[in-house]
């Protein structure tokens, strides 16, 4: 097993955007090809945005830098998807892929963000930060995942979850376990703190 870097991707694209277009078909494949990345993700978020995310499994704990510099090639095209040419980014290392795999390939895949307003509150908050997600798995209809920091923003905590439905997703939101460190958490957060969900095409090279 060895550790990623994940890179979370999401773009306002083009109303209309065909998810299945050569030109994204290309662009994954040269990003398998040039970057070395062996396991990816996409699919357009369900709350019709027209909000394509896509997932990025970068190998080892860190992206080699000329993938992160905007005016690389190959990252230039990759923000081109984005109708203003600025998606957002996290990059988030992970011990292994198995950690974060059985949320990206669940039938409903969320995405949750706590972005802290000081990132000085981490470490009271951590016990919080770590137990909102170990919760989950008291949850009927949760399949796993994890979560873990960005490491180009420290403030931004990114859960990455996996549930066979909406429904069980929206049962465990209204119980009391799901408010008790959410309802701890909350006053801490700001801005882009949120959630939404997928369901993600797996792409193995």
């Amino acid at each position: 097993m060895n550790p990623i870097t994940l890179e979370y991707l999401k773009f306002s694209v083009a109303k209309g955007f065909d998810i299945l277009a050569p030109t994204f078909s290309t662009l994954r494949q040269a990003v398998a090809r040039e970057g070395g990345v062996k396991e990816q993700y996409f699919g357009m978020t369900d709350d019709g945005k027209d909000e394509l995310v896509w997932v990025l499994n970068w190998p080892g704990s860190t992206v080699p830098p000329e993938f992160e510099d905007a005016s690389n090639e190959l990252r230039a095209k990759i923000n081109a998807l984005d109708v203003n040419s600025k998606p957002e980014s996290w990059f988030v290392p992970f011990r292994f892929a198995e950690e974060v795999r059985p949320a990206l390939t669940a039938p409903v895949c969320e995405f949750a963000f706590l972005v802290l307003n000081d990132i000085n509150d981490k470490p009271k908050l951590a016990h919080s930060l770590h137990k909102t997600f170990t919760d989950c798995y008291f949850a009927d209809g949760f399949t796993g995942g994890n979560w873990g920091s960005a490491i180009n923003n420290g403030r931004v905590c990114l859960y990455i979850l996996g549930w066979k439905s909406r429904e069980h997703h929206a049962t465990f939101a209204r119980s009391d376990l799901f408010a008790l460190e959410i309802d701890r958490l909350t006053p801490h957060c700001g801005p882009g703190s949120g959630g939404w969900f997928t369901k993600l095409t797996k792409e193995e090279y």
